[in-house]
């Protein structure tokens, strides 16, 4: 999958330097969406919610809704949230049969364990979970008109509300910031385990890389990220890539382009997760002004999905073991995102996964340089480029 193209009057912006230096400029915002009315018969819906997360908003009130999300992250203990995740996904690929773990994993057990630790009641996690999924389909549509899974979406929102509430009406900035929370721990938190499972699980199985999963999570935010695209909304006159950028202009950061950029990181198509060499730091969460504030929560789920799969191997009971390791594997329909849309892992012995998973901790073990990547650039469409 690529990108799509830019709009009309839209300028992509594809260097390090140039993206950095916007998402640091205060002179460029983020498309907003309007502040919409809760809302007293239907309840709370997309338009809602989109008018209400610190994703849409800019200046103050920006910084006041983010706040209010972040102190949710700051309480959470990212060893736990990876040790739930890493149990779950152990769970799901017990019996040695093949599963699919863009519909069992990726977003079931990162979005479901950390609802539950958001205020979400265990016997609702399922119910969360595909309610966030609806509203993550949704969230980036412009609220004017009808779109496609709409309806759902809205509907979902008041799922999420009363499972937060009990029964009974959150209060409005607690919804909206759990909300949000959710919603950008969903997509992007299964395009990250999907992507780096996709090439973990086509490595030969001896011998084993020895990669730690935080290592291997950050080469991949950085070869294969699974937001792709961000925009930025010139609030006055400025410049951008030493060119000038009229109020109300639209510049596309490229973020993948930028994490493969030459000048910054040598050899940048070749993966990597040791980083020798690496000059800077990739842009998978965002940078400046703005960056993702759920960074170590996100990081933290994907490490423990990845070590409760070490040493599962593609396993698609749809196509031959030949041609599993030549077919490109499927990517879902986005603008701005990387997700695989199936990847079928099994244990190659037969049995459910091993009770260690990738080295978490002491020292990297030596392994491979770097992987030969050449095959899956072509296989992903050219990759960010």
């Amino acid at each position: 999958m690529t990108t799509d193209p830019p709009a009309a009057g839209e300028r992509r912006l594809t260097r390090h330097a140039d993206v950095r230096a916007v998402l640091a400029d205060p002179r460029f915002h983020v498309p907003a969406a309007p502040a919409a009315a809760l809302g007293t018969g239907s309840g709370p819906g997309m338009a809602w919610l989109r008018g209400a997360v610190s994703r849409f908003a800019n200046g103050p009130e920006h910084a006041r809704r983010r706040s209010r999300a972040q102190g949710l992250l700051d309480a959470l203990d990212p060893v736990r949230l990876r040790g739930e995740a890493r149990e779950r996904t152990r769970a799901e690929l017990a019996g040695g049969a093949p599963v699919d773990v863009m519909a069992r994993i990726a977003r079931r057990v990162p979005v479901g364990v950390l609802a539950t630790r958001l205020g979400v009641p265990g016997d609702r996690r399922e119910e969360v979970v595909a309610a966030v999924t609806a509203i993550a389909a949704a969230y980036h549509l412009p609220s004017a008109g009808a779109p496609p899974g709409r309806e759902a979406a809205d509907a979902a929102v008041g799922v999420l509300a009363d499972a937060l509430g009990g029964g009974d009406a959150p209060e409005p900035g607690l919804l909206a910031a759990v909300a949000g929370v959710l919603v950008q721990a969903c997509d992007a938190t299964a395009g990250l385990v999907g992507n780096a499972l996709a090439v973990v699980a086509r490595l030969p199985a001896t011998p084993a890389p020895g990669w730690r999963a935080e290592a291997l999570l950050a080469e991949i935010l950085r070869w294969d990220p699974p937001v792709r695209l961000t925009r930025r909304v010139a609030a006055e006159d400025a410049t951008a890539g030493g060119l000038p950028v009229p109020a109300g202009a639209v510049l596309v950061l490229d973020l993948a382009a930028a994490n493969r950029d030459p000048e910054v990181f040598p050899d940048p198509h070749r993966f990597d997760p040791y980083g020798r060499g690496r000059g800077g730091r990739h842009l998978g969460f965002g940078d400046g002004i703005r960056p993702c504030p759920g960074e170590d929560a996100a990081l933290a789920l994907a490490a423990g999905v990845v070590e409760a799969a070490a040493g599962h191997r593609l396993a698609d009971p749809r196509i031959s073991s030949e041609q599993i390791l030549y077919e490109q594997i499927p990517y879902e329909p986005s603008r701005n995102l990387r997700v695989p849309a199936s990847l079928w892992l099994a244990h190659p012995e037969g049995h459910g996964p091993e009770r260690h998973g990738p080295e978490r901790h002491g020292p990297e073990r030596h392994g491979p340089e770097g992987h030969d990547t050449a095959r899956h650039d072509r296989e992903t469409a050219e990759g960010p480029r």
